[in-house]
C-alpha cells in the first residue's frame, strides 16, 4: 500500500457490536475445507458501491464471499459475486472517522474468522514523516457479526513504527501483521494476548519497507516483499523471532514500488503474485513452495493505466479465477466514484505460469 496520494475518509453503513471470546485453537490444524467448492467467477467485472475504493481483498473459500478493505471509508465490504451484492461492515469509532484508512483484511483459511487491519492514515500521507496515531487489528466473526477481539497495536509500537497494513496467519494460531515505516511485523499470539514483535528493522521510519504477506502454511514459510531493499525475504513461522532471508529471483528482479503479495490457492503455494501500483502484476514461481528461491515469469500490465486513475494495489483470486484489484488514487478523496472494476487476469497469469 504506497498511499502518499491518499487523503480524507467518507461514509457507509451496517453496525457491528463488540464481543470478547477467550478461547480460539492454539494447536497446529489442517485448514478448513469449504463447505462445497466456491463456483467459478470468469470475466472481468464492477462493483457498484459508493465510494468503494478497495485496497485489498480476499476471497473466503468457506464461505464464497469477497472481503474488500475499503480504504477511505475504513470500512469492509462484503461481495457476494455469485448474487452480485454487497454489504458493508462499519467498524464502530473507526468507520467515519478521518484519522483511519481501512486496507489489510484477510479470512482465516484455519478458522471462520475475519482479520480487519485498521491503520492511521498519516504514515501513508506522509510517506512515514507522521507514524503518529492509533494502529488496530480487529478480529471479525461473520457468523455472529460480533468483534472477537480489538487489539491497539499503538500500545506495543509505542508509536515509534507504523504503518500497519496487511496480514496472514499459521496453523498455530497466530496473526501476523505488517507494517511498512520502516519493515517490521507484529505476531498475535495467544488469541490476542499476546504482542509479539516479531521482526523491526533498524531503518528510519522515513524508509518505506514491507507491504505485504503471503504465507505457505504447510511449510511454515512467510514471504514480505521488501521495497527498501527492492526484494523479496522469507521467514520461519516456527521461530520465536522473524529473521528475514533475502530470496534470490531468477533472472534478476528488482520488486520495488509494490504493494499486497498473494500465493492464489490453486497453485498450492508455488506461484505468487506481487503488486506493482503503477505498473500491474509481476509473477514468481518456487517450484516446491519452499521460496528459497524464485524464478521471475513476468508481468501482467494493469488494466486500468494510472494515466486513467487506476493503480493496481492487490490481487485476489476468486472460485478459480485471478483478478487485478484496481484503486483510484487520482480522484478526489474520497470521490464520487461508483464503480470499481475487478480485472480478470487469468489467462495472461496462466500464459506467463506454463512458459
Amino acid at each position: 500500500m504506497l498511499r502518499s496520494k491518499r487523503t480524507a475518509i467518507g461514509a457507509i453503513a451496517l453496525l457491528a457490536s463488540v464481543t470478547f471470546v477467550n478461547s480460539l485453537p492454539s494447536s497446529p490444524k489442517p485448514q478448513l475445507a469449504p463447505r462445497a467448492p466456491c463456483a467459478d467467477v470468469k470475466g472481468t467485472f464492477s462493483i457498484n458501491q459508493l465510494q468503494l475504493y478497495p485496497e485489498n481483498a480476499d476471497f473466503d473459500f468457506h464461505s464464497c464471499l469477497l472481503y474488500i478493505g475499503s480504504l477511505f471509508n475504513a470500512s469492509v465490504a462484503v461481495y457476494d459475486p455469485y448474487a452480485k451484492t454487497t454489504s458493508i461492515i462499519e467498524v464502530p469509532d473507526v468507520t467515519h472517522n478521518q484519522a483511519y484508512h481501512l486496507g489489510g483484511v484477510a479470512a482465516n483459511p484455519y478458522t471462520n474468522l475475519i482479520s480487519i487491519v485498521v491503520d492511521a492514515g498519516a504514515a501513508f500521507n506522509t510517506g512515514g514523516s507522521d507514524i503518529s496515531g492509533t494502529n488496530l487489528l480487529i478480529l471479525w466473526d461473520p457468523a455472529t457479526k460480533t468483534e472477537v477481539y480489538r487489539l491497539n497495536l499503538t500500545t506495543t509500537t509505542h508509536g515509534t513504527y507504523g504503518g500497519f497494513q496487511d496480514v496472514e496467519f499459521d496453523s498455530r494460531g497466530n496473526v501476523y501483521v505488517v507494517g511498512t515505516f520502516p519493515s517490521s511485523i507484529l505476531r498475535v499470539e495467544g488469541n490476542g494476548s499476546v504482542v509479539n514483535e516479531w521482526y523491526i528493522s533498524p531503518l528510519s521510519h522515513t524508509i518505506t519497507g514491507y507491504s505485504g504477506l503471503a504465507a505457505v502454511g504447510s511449510r511454515d514459510v512467510l514471504i514480505a516483499n521488501d521495497n527498501a531493499n527492492k526484494q523479496l525475504v522469507r521467514f520461519d513461522m516456527s521461530l520465536p523471532k522473524g529473521i528475514p532471508i533475502p530470496i534470490p529471483v531468477s533472472p534478476p528482479k528488482n520488486i520495488s514500488g509494490s504493494d499486497a503479495i498473494y500465493l492464489p490457492p490453486k497453485y498450492a503455494g508455488t506461484i505468487l503474485l506481487a503488486a506493482v501500483d503503477a505498473s500491474g502484476i509481476e509473477v514468481l514461481r518456487s517450484k516446491d513452495a519452499s521460496w528459497t528461491t524464485a524464478e521471475s515469469l513476468g508481468q501482467v500490465s494493469n488494466k486500468v493505466s494510472a494515466a486513467n486513475g487506476g493503480f493496481v494495489t492487490a490481487p485476489v483470486q476468486i472460485g478459480n479465477s485471478i483478478f487485478m484489484v484496481e484503486e483510484f488514487f487520482g480522484d478526489a478523496q474520497p470521490g464520487t466514484r461508483t464503480q470499481f472494476p475487478f480485472v480478470d487476469i487469468t489467462e495472461e497469469v496462466e500464459k506467463l505460469v506454463g512458459k
